[in-house]
């Protein structure tokens, strides 16, 4: 996992803490002197735009991640990753295609235990089921490959 993505990702959190926060307390009625705590709003309008995209997620991945188990595993075979697939999470879905993320553990030269993270889009056939149209990696030490995903999968 890029260490520099999530904190990337969290620094972006906490800035849209910051501006819903600062939102909130411009709407604010002003006849009410009270002892308003900006930075409790700030922390928890934060920690819910770190965790939303997480939520979508694996809500997505509920509603229509059914069935595609055998299209992440031909990703897999075609992608000639030597190891097992973890997880994978649905973050777009229309019926017939759907974008995926995929995370998988695979053995390299200098760990057996290495993340590989990849991007695919599957394409539904009504005879054969889920199938990879196209997969992308993003994280891979094997195929020199150095990025993240939104939200950060690793």
């Amino acid at each position: 996992m890029s260490a520099l993505g999530m904190i990337a990702y969290m620094i972006g959190a906490v800035i849209v803490g910051a501006v819903m926060t600062l939102l909130l307390s411009i709407f604010r009625s002003i006849k009410e002197h009270d002892n308003f705590r900006s930075w409790r709003y700030a922390i928890a309008f934060s920690i819910i735009a770190a965790v939303a995209p997480y939520v979508y997620g694996e809500v997505k991945t509920k509603m229509d991640g059914e069935g595609m188990q055998k299209g992440v595993e031909s990703v897999i075979k075609s992608g000639k990753v030597d190891g097992k697939i973890q997880y994978y999470r649905v973050m777009k879905c229309d019926g017939k295609t759907a974008r995926v993320i995929i995370v998988a553990k695979e053995k390299t030269t200098l760990n057996d235990n290495e993340s590989c993270v990849i991007d695919a889009t599957l394409v539904y056939d009504a005879k054969k089921g889920w199938k990879a149209k196209e997969f992308e990696f993003i994280d891979s030490f094997k195929r020199n490959k150095d990025g993240v995903t939104f939200p950060p999968y690793w």
